[in-house]
Formats: C-alpha cells, sequence, structure tokens
C-alpha cells in the first residue's frame, strides 16, 4: 500500500482577490481532493490532504508534512494560473523525497500533458477524471498498462489510451471530509448562510457547449448520483460538522426531474441546513416549478451563467439562451424567494463598447441579488482558444497572467484593445451596484437580516475604480 500527499496549492484562491467582489470569496475544502481521497482509503492505503490555501507559512506547512509523512505519491491539482506554483510544490517534493512521485491533475494538466512533464517538473500527469486512474498508481501498476496518464521527456514521453468516465457515480465512495480542520475555513455573509461552508458534487459534466469553456475533465455526458445519494451525502456532511452546502455541479438542472426530485426528498426529510447552487443553472433548463421546490427545500442562492445581454453575442460563443429566456428564469427564482446571481463577461468574441454597455444596462434591470463579471480569457483547451491561435491572436502564454479579474494583455480581441475591457470589467461593477434603488434595496434587506455594518465593510474593502 502507498502514502499518498494530495496538495491543493496556496493560491488556489488567491488569484481571485484582485477580483471587484472579492468578499464574496467561499473558503472552503476542495470537493476534489476529498473526492480523491476518499477512493484511495477505500484501497487501503494512506492519505493525507495539505490545503496550502489555509496555511499562514504555506511552503513552511508543506516541507514539514513532506518530512513527517514521507508519502509515496504527491498528487498536486492545479488550474491554469497555478501552473507556475504547482510546478514550485513538485521540484519541493522531489528535494525533500527524492524517490517520491510527483503527479499533476486538474484541467490545466490534462489539457497540456506534455507542458505539465516537461516544464513543471512532473513524474506522471493524470488526463481527466483521477479517481480510478490514482488509485493504480498507488496500487504500482506499470505506467504503461494505466490508461489516462502522461509520462516520459522529449522523445520517450508517452500518452496513453484515454480512461473511460465513471457512468456510475454512486459507486464513488464519500468524500473523505474528516481529513480536514473545517475549523480552518470561514466565508463571507454574502456568500454563504452559516460556517463552515462544505462543497459537494451530485453530477459531472455539462449538457451545453460554449467555446470559452472546456469539459476535458468531465466531458459534455452528464453523469448525475442519484437523489438518495445526493441527500445522504447532504446529511453525512452535516454530521462531520458542515453548515452549509454548495452544490458545485456545472449545471445541477442538467436533469430537471432529478433535480426537482432531490428537492422533494430534502423536504420530505426535512433537511435542516441551508444550501446553495453558486456555480449556476442554465436558464434553458429551469422552470417555476423547481426554483419553489429549491427554496422549500433550504437553497437560498442561486446563480446563472448569463455572459452578455445581447444575442448576436451569445450565439457567437454558442451560449443557447436568448436575453428573454434569461429574464424570464431571474424573475422565476427571484418571485419563489431565491437570492440570485448573475455571471457575466466583459469582452467576449464580438463585443464592443456598445455591446457591453448593452449588457451593463441588461444586468442592471434584471432582479438580481448580486452580478459578477470576468474578462474573457481564452483558456488551453477551449474552443475560444483554439480559434484566437490559429489566427495568431495568442500574445502570452505566461499562464501566471491567465485570471479572470487582473490580468495584462494575453490575447488581442478583434474590436478592443486590453485597456478597454479592464475599464468596463470596473464599470459594470460601479453601475451594478451604486444605483440608487440598488442601495436602497440593499440598505432595508441588511437592516432586516443584521448585516449593515458587514456591507460597509466589503464597500469599504474594494477598490472599485
Amino acid at each position: 500500500m502507498s502514502r499518498v500527499l494530495l496538495v491543493n496549492p496556496p493560491s488556489a484562491v488567491e488569484v481571485y482577490y484582485s477580483s471587484k467582489i472579492r468578499v464574496a470569496i467561499t473558503s472552503a475544502p476542495f470537493i476534489t481532493l476529498a473526492t480523491l481521497a476518499g477512493e484511495l482509503l477505500r484501497d487501503g492505503h494512506e492519505a493525507r490532504i495539505a490545503d496550502l490555501m489555509v496555511e499562514m507559512d504555506p511552503f513552511g506547512a508543506y516541507r514539514a508534512l513532506l518530512r513527517e509523512f514521507r508519502p509515496d505519491i504527491v498528487g498536486i491539482t492545479f488550474t491554469t494560473p497555478l501552473f507556475h506554483e504547482a510546478a514550485e510544490l513538485a521540484g519541493i517534493a522531489h528535494s525533500e523525497l527524492p524517490d517520491c512521485i510527483t503527479v499533476a491533475g486538474g484541467i490545466h494538466a490534462t489539457s497540456l500533458p506534455r507542458e505539465s512533464l516537461e516544464e513543471g517538473g512532473f513524474d506522471l500527469v493524470v488526463m481527466g477524471e483521477g479517481e480510478r486512474t490514482l488509485g493504480e498508481i498507488a496500487a504500482g501498476k506499470d505506467p504503461g498498462s494505466i490508461m489516462g496518464i502522461a509520462f516520459g521527456r522529449g522523445s520517450d514521453y508517452t500518452e496513453t489510451p484515454p480512461r473511460e468516465l465513471i457512468e456510475d457515480l454512486d459507486s464513488l465512495p464519500l468524500p473523505a471530509w474528516q481529513l480536514h480542520d473545517l475549523s480552518r475555513y470561514r466565508s463571507p455573509h454574502i456568500a454563504s448562510r452559516k460556517n463552515p461552508v462544505g462543497y459537494m458534487e451530485t453530477n459531472r459534466g455539462c449538457n451545453h457547449f460554449c467555446t470559452f469553456c472546456s469539459q476535458r475533465i468531465f466531458g459534455h455526458n452528464v453523469r448525475s448520483k442519484t437523489s438518495r445519494r445526493v441527500v445522504d451525502e447532504m446529511f453525512r456532511m452535516l454530521e462531520l460538522g458542515f453548515n452549509d452546502i454548495h452544490i458545485k455541479d456545472d449545471n445541477f438542472t442538467a436533469d430537471i426531474e432529478r433535480a426537482k426530485e432531490t428537492c422533494r426528498l430534502l423536504i420530505e426529510e426535512e433537511f435542516p441546513a441551508p444550501w446553495a447552487l453558486p456555480t449556476g443553472v442554465n436558464v434553458a433548463d429551469v422552470d417555476l416549478e423547481f426554483f419553489k421546490l429549491a427554496r422549500e427545500a433550504g437553497c437560498y442562492q442561486i446563480s446563472f451563467g448569463i455572459e452578455s445581454g445581447v444575442p448576436e453575442i451569445l450565439a457567437g460563443v454558442n451560449k443557447r439562451q436568448s436575453p428573454e429566456r434569461i429574464r424570464q428564469a431571474v424573475e422565476m427564482a427571484h418571485a419563489s424567494g431565491l437570492e440570485t446571481v448573475g455571471f457575466f463577461m466583459m469582452g467576449l468574441p464580438g463585443d464592443t463598447v456598445e455591446t457591453m454597455n448593452r449588457s451593463i444596462s441588461f444586468a442592471r434591470s434584471l432582479p438580481l441579488t448580486y452580478a459578477k463579471a470576468s474578462m474573457t480569457l481564452p483558456f488551453p483547451s477551449s474552443a475560444l482558444y483554439r480559434q484566437v491561435k490559429m489566427d495568431g491572436r495568442i500574445l502570452s502564454e505566461d499562464w501566471r497572467k491567465y485570471n479572470f479579474h487582473s490580468t495584462s494583455e494575453v490575447w488581442k480581441h478583434e474590436n478592443l484593445d486590453w485597456d478597454t475591457i479592464q475599464r468596463y470589467y470596473s464599470l459594470f461593477h460601479r453601475k451594478f451596484y451604486f444605483r440608487p434603488s440598488y442601495i436602497w434595496k440593499r440598505f432595508w434587506r441588511d437592516i432586516r437580516m443584521g448585516q449593515l455594518w458587514d456591507d460597509i465593510k466589503a464597500v469599504l474593502s474594494n477598490d472599485w475604480k
């Protein structure tokens, strides 16, 4: 049996601190590492999780854990802007334990496995879903016989055939949340009702094909846990110490009947804790019955991937929704008593100053509790990245700069200079939040909920320029 250390880089959340709404960033253990650890423990391996984002001295704590636990395998999951930090962590593991095997996982490693090996210094890359693959690595199987990995450098570089996706998600063990000290996680009231917040997944995959997104890990064929498994898992999370649950699916309502069944079961069993859908549902998949059931079942907040208020811009990124349908969905959620969050993107393909102004006006016209904008970036493996690269408009592949909220120019937009995109990113938030009508409604909401001083501090802590 193997000892496996699973690592979350220090800046896993820090990359969003320059966001205009950084006060809404949750602090919670990541579902990915807990799920991987659950599989390893079930197979009889030893597993620990190093969540370096909650450490005051992350690299010191990491070195100390390497020396104390002495893992055989160090697995590091990371997104694109964290590539260089993850490579540094792999280098530290090799310096402390020369014989350990370093494994890269996550969307960036899956998208660019060869670069992760050659520039990141990893020994192996897991491509796609990692539970079964990491289990075989821990069991000591020959790399050439393990599906879904990459290894070697130069002329010895090898990619094995892709691993089939896990169809029966109920077969996965419960995430190993017991490996985390939950007292170290605290989220602001804007993003939560109680602490600590726990993340969970109820399905994998997305049934939509937006060009700025990538589904290289989970695919477009949505696979779901049964409603019974979802509810049992939610109750188990309460037993372990979570008090607020955030479902982090790409689209919880991809199977709307399963979503409704889950809500009915939560109502029937009187689930006592608040829960939310913070990563967005697609407006094409929802209806009024679902929103009412979700509210009755304890859901308090739901997010929508709106992106733009202009039909031509939505069509250009294959976002199959109309402004009319967006408005209908948001109004139904609002009428059902749910807080509503809208996600928008500035600088989408085809955007102009005029279309971005229209998106800002559209956001202001919706009954949204919160609105968040980001600057469009062509992340590796997305269709947008492939198109922009083919056009010769990628200006930098320094992945540290690929941050939705604070970045130098990494690609050339066909209509807009980067200063304009950044200006409209800031303008979006100022125009949405500093309306007299919004401030007035927010004031009375804060009085009612006892959160006025918290919101005042949130406003003062942000840079709204």
